[in-house]
C-alpha cells in the first residue's frame, strides 16, 4: 500500500480547487399583456376672458388659455373629439341666457392637429398625444353680466 506525503495531498487539493466548475444555466420567461386603451388624463383648466363688447367669452380671446388634456392609445383605430357644453355648470343671472357655445381642440405629439371643430372626430396616433381644448361662448342677446363663470368641455376617445 503507498502511502501519500502531505506534500501530494496538498498539491492534488490545490489543483483541484483551481479548476472550473461546471456550469449550468437557466432560461426565465417573462410575459407581458398591453390591453388595448385610450387613457384621457385631465390636465390644466381653461381660461375664458370676455371680447371687448362683453358678447363673447372664450379661450382665445386675449388673455385666455386652452385647457389641456394628454391622450394615451395603446392600439390604432381610436378617434378624439370633443363636446362643447349646452349651458354653463355655474353664472350669474341672466349669464346663461342666449349662449350658444362652441369648443374646438389642437394637438401635438404622436397627432398633430390645429384647430378643429370639437364634434368632428380625428384619428389619434399610436402613443401620447397633447390635447389643447378651446371653448367660446357667444351671446346673441345683450352682454354677459359681471360674474363667474364656469363650463365643461367633454373630450371623448372612441
Amino acid at each position: 500500500m503507498r502511502y501519500l506525503t502531505k506534500s501530494f495531498v496538498a498539491a492534488t487539493a490545490l489543483a483541484a480547487s483551481t479548476l472550473p466548475g461546471l456550469a449550468a444555466d437557466g432560461t426565465v420567461l417573462f410575459n407581458a399583456s398591453v390591453l388595448s386603451t385610450c387613457l384621457i388624463t385631465i390636465g390644466t383648466p381653461g381660461v375664458m376672458t370676455a371680447s371687448a363688447d362683453y358678447t363673447e367669452l372664450s379661450s382665445l380671446e386675449a388673455g385666455g388659455a386652452s385647457g389641456t388634456a394628454t391622450i394615451l392609445t395603446t392600439a390604432a383605430g381610436y378617434e378624439v373629439s370633443t363636446s362643447a357644453p349646452v349651458a354653463f355648470v355655474s353664472a350669474p343671472a341672466g349669464g346663461d341666457d342666449s349662449v350658444t357655445f362652441a369648443s374646438s381642440y389642437s394637438a401635438s405629439g404622436v397627432t398633430s392637429l390645429t384647430d378643429i371643430v370639437g364634434s368632428v372626430t380625428s384619428v389619434l396616433g399610436l402613443g401620447l398625444t397633447n390635447l389643447a381644448v378651446d371653448l367660446t361662448a357667444t351671446k346673441s342677446a345683450g352682454a354677459f353680466p359681471a360674474g363667474s363663470y364656469v363650463a365643461e368641455v367633454t373630450v371623448t376617445c372612441e
